[in-house]
């Protein structure tokens, strides 16, 4: 029976860990953003960025925290930035070695160079 107890008081624990909302600030105003609104996460002027379809919040996180509690569906490609597989509508390879990923929204940005063989691994290029 304290198998059990164990068991479940770690499964418990780890629903926090496995949280699908990011707390994010427009403002003076407070938001819980779930993972499958975000379209990107990016810094700015050492500020972090959470892009949705509409708007543009800011988190306190750093980067790193909020990658380890995000889904296998986000890939990072750069050093300062998160993109969300799912929110990718098309990407091109630059002539110089960049890759160019265009997300749904319309918003653009781009990979470095560092990244380049997770990227390609991650969407099968």
């Amino acid at each position: 029976m304290s198998e059990q107890i164990t068991h479940l008081v770690s499964y418990v624990q780890n629903l926090d860990k496995q949280t699908s909302r990011l707390t994010v600030k427009k403002g003076e105003q407070v938001y819980l953003l779930e993972h499958d609104e975000i379209v990107r996460l990016y810094l700015e002027d050492k500020v972090l960025q959470v892009e949705t379809v509409e708007t543009t919040y800011t988190s306190n996180l750093r980067l790193y925290q909020v990658k380890e509690d995000l889904p296998a569906n986000f890939l990072q490609i750069s050093q300062s930035e998160i993109i969300h597989i799912k929110q990718l509508d098309h990407l091109k390879l630059t002539a110089n070695g960049l890759v160019k990923l265009v997300m749904k929204n319309g918003s653009v940005t781009y990979s470095s160079r560092r990244y380049l063989k997770v990227i390609k691994e991650r969407l099968g290029l």
